[in-house]
């Protein structure tokens, strides 16, 4: 049975905050949204902090408060979609468990994030819609996953499932 931590990247909407406390209660460990640590740290929503500080100032700080969060046990950590763009956080993550890329399609994302503009959804450096962040974000995700789960036309358990599936395979292939 696996027994380091799980790590949830995907883009905003792929469900990485409800599929993350589904595993944290079937496996019995920690759970952590990354989302949460950034608006304790600021005390206000996120789109606030992006309003306030800009798509740099935003991106710092959440850098800042990741670098700070090291879980001491084996956790399921739901990160906020732009975690990619942080290559030492990445790492970082590396290093305590397995990354777990929740993937969703592009028409899936485009019926869940509606309401985009209000999200805190960190914009691409290249456009404004959800298809240049999309762009520029999925190769990252691709490049730190160890395992990656598509979601489309799953429920969160049968997600979960999947999840545990691969990280015991993964376990005893190692």
């Amino acid at each position: 049975m696996y027994s380091g931590s799980v790590i949830l990247i995907g883009m905003p909407g792929s469900g990485k905050s409800t599929v993350g406390k589904a595993l944290s209660k079937r496996l019995g460990i920690d759970f952590c949204d990354t989302d949460d640590l950034i608006i304790q740290s600021t005390g206000e929503a996120l789109q606030d902090t992006l309003d306030k500080r800009g798509r740099n100032g935003f991106l710092d700080k959440e850098r800042r408060v990741l670098e700070a969060f090291r879980p001491d046990k084996p956790t399921v950590i739901s990160t906020g979609g732009s975690v990619v763009l942080h290559k030492d956080i990445m790492e970082q993550y590396k290093a305590i468990g397995k990354i777990v890329f929740l993937d969703a399609d592009l028409p899936l994302l485009r019926k869940r994030l509606w309401n985009m503009e209000n999200r805190g959804i960190v914009l691409s450096e290249s456009g404004s819609d959800l298809l240049s962040v999309y762009k520029e974000r999925e190769p990252l995700y691709y490049r730190y996953s160890d395992i990656r789960v598509h979601i489309r036309r799953k429920q969160v358990n049968e997600m979960v499932e999947e999840i545990i599936n691969m990280l015991n395979a993964d376990n005893i292939a190692k």
